[in-house]
């Protein structure tokens, strides 16, 4: 998820949701009605699917009574039901945790709003009876969310190196604010570590006076939905000028190029540390193998994709959701909140997108990677939440999200109700699809139904209290356990099949593969040459790249090695 400009804040969702006024406005859906007579002469919604057989099935809303109406019945049962998908807050002692580190939460969000912008909110009511979902990003997981269109066309995301050429290649780079004051630091002796930001005036924020909002000034304003998301962005800023300043101190003189040889390289990493490492935490094994298991990460499962010129919408609206159930309800950011971790809410104040966000981020806020991703000190590495039906509390009970005529709701709730709103089909069908399209390749995929929907025995034991009040509410509506939103499906199926919750099951992983694969291979505006896909290049893991913005674990004649080798010349 390319650049935009308008911006609601109101209407904010935590993760992989659409921030912007694409989800304030009427489009044409179940929740527009007010009664269900008449809704099929209604016009539909019609996007890129996954599995095209499916797209005249979709889920059926709870039955009528006399008291109330499908959608109203379907709404209140799902309120009911998501209300009780909270978890207790992370503890190892309890197992809550997975193996996956807390970092790639944050980086499957950047990487998903690399391939997909929905431009369905916010869209003129269409004049006939179809509705078409499209994609404002350029969806070929080309690091659009950092380079935006390149200094041609977005010269104002972009800075000049040091001297007389004036030749736009660099990012500037946010000065963060002093401890307990809203002022920048001393420029001359700390170096930006913050995104660039503007206030209303146009003005850089540095110098007092300044009026709100800010704006980031970043490719996809998205990126800076919270603290660890915007500090990523920043953090491959920063490589990104690191790469270009070596390169133009070691014997490149021409600015353009020096863009041209960072951005191939930084993106080659970047796609294959979300093939090595992030799907390889995230996917069951085996599909990884069916998708990406070859010398050039084409798998034989690619050859049966489709080209898309849109994202799925079974990935869109339901498995890309997966990762709310990753989400952490305390974070220590670094050394300094090591004794008083931050809180989810906390986390997400530091947003130029929020009335009041605590931005320039303060210098004691910046974000220690090691306690993240790091490879190097695993001890104080922090592991994500297991995918599983029980969710940090913010996610189930806040109102960090809404539907489209503005009633605020939590994201639990709105991952759900999008999947009969939007008439996606029942994650019962999508499995029995997903069985269908591996057919003979040996990998086995459960349709899980009934019981298979209610807490496993091991949520059970670990969430005694919150699993018995799930597995009530659960209960008290069967048509659920049988015709089940593909947003629950997925995280339920990764708590019955996906060891426990430390990755997706084989329905999850199917979606997200294909998704990734298809951006990555089939997508109509892949750009390979942008950043070739390498199998050996390095680094090859999130660590790795985020080190290469330290001089101390990357020196710069290492990184300059790596910059030159591999060809990318």
């Amino acid at each position: 998820m390319a650049a935009f400009i308008i911006w609601k804040t109101r209407f904010t969702s935590m993760l992989h949701g659409e921030t912007s006024s694409f989800e304030a406005a009427n489009v044409p859906n179940r929740s527009n009605h007010s009664s269900d007579d008449g809704l099929n002469d209604k016009p539909t919604l019609q996007g890129i699917r996954l599995f095209p057989s499916l797209t005249d099935m979709p889920i059926a809303l709870f039955a009528a009574t006399e008291d109330e109406s499908a959608i109203d019945r379907t709404k209140a049962a799902l309120l009911d039901i998501t209300t009780e998908m909270v978890g207790p807050s992370d503890g190892l002692e309890d197992g809550d945790l997975s193996p996956t580190p807390a970092g790639f939460t944050y980086f499957g969000q950047f990487v998903f709003h690399d391939i997909v912008f929905s431009q369905i909110f916010g869209l003129p009511q269409p004049t006939g009876k179809t509705h078409h979902l499209k994609n404002a990003s350029s969806q070929g997981l080309d690091l659009s969310g950092l380079y935006g269109r390149g200094p041609i066309v977005d010269a104002h995301l972009y800075d000049v190196p040091d001297g007389a050429d004036l030749t736009a290649c660099r990012f500037p780079i946010g000065l963060p604010c002093m401890k307990d004051s809203m002022l920048p630091v001393d420029r001359k002796t700390v170096s930006g570590r913050d995104l660039p930001r503007i206030d209303m005036s146009g003005k850089f924020i540095s110098v007092e006076g300044r009026r709100s909002p800010y704006r980031p000034l970043v490719a996809d304003p998205r990126n800076d939905d919270n603290l660890v998301l915007s500090q990523l962005l920043c953090t491959l800023m920063c490589i990104h000028n690191r790469i270009v300043d070596l390169l133009l101190g070691g014997g490149t003189s021409d600015p353009a190029e020096a863009y041209r040889r960072a951005r191939v390289y930084l993106t080659s990493v970047y796609r294959t540390v979300i093939i090595n490492d992030y799907l390889r935490k995230v996917l069951a094994s085996d599909i990884w193998d069916h998708f990406f298991a070859s010398d050039d990460f084409q798998g034989t499962g690619v050859s049966a994709l489709e080209t898309f010129n849109a994202l799925p919408l079974e990935f869109t609206f339901g498995a890309s959701r997966f990762a709310h159930a990753m989400v952490r309800q305390f974070y220590v950011v670094n050394d300094s909140s090591a004794e008083d971790p931050a809180n989810l809410r906390r986390m997400l104040s530091f947003s130029s997108l929020r009335a009041g966000g605590e931005i320039p981020i303060p210098e004691n806020w910046i974000v220690d990677w090691s306690r993240f991703a790091s490879a190097h000190t695993p001890l104080k590495a922090q592991s994500a939440r297991r995918i599983g039906p029980f969710l940090s509390k913010e996610l189930t009970i806040a109102g960090l999200s809404s539907e489209l005529n503005g009633t605020i709701r939590p994201v639990a709730f709105m991952d759900c109700w999008r999947c009969y709103d939007l008439g996606l089909p029942s994650g019962q069908d999508v499995a029995g699809a997903v069985k269908s399209a591996l057919g003979d390749k040996g990998i086995d995929v459960p349709v899980l139904t009934g019981n298979d929907m209610l807490p496993t025995a091991a949520c059970a034991k670990r969430y005694v209290y919150n699993a018995g009040r799930l597995r009530a509410a659960l209960q008290r509506y069967p048509e659920f356990l049988s015709r089940t939103p593909l947003s629950y499906y997925i995280i339920q199926e990764a708590s019955v099949l996906g060891n426990d919750g430390g990755h997706l099951g084989p329905v999850g992983s199917y979606i997200v593969a294909a998704t990734i694969a298809s951006a990555l291979f089939k997508a109509a505006d892949t750009n390979l040459s942008s950043g070739r896909l390498i199998p050996d290049v390095e680094p090859k893991t999130l660590a790795g790249l985020l080190d290469l913005n330290d001089t101390a674990k990357v020196p710069d004649a290492v990184l300059g090695g790596l910059v030159h080798s591999q060809g990318f010349r």
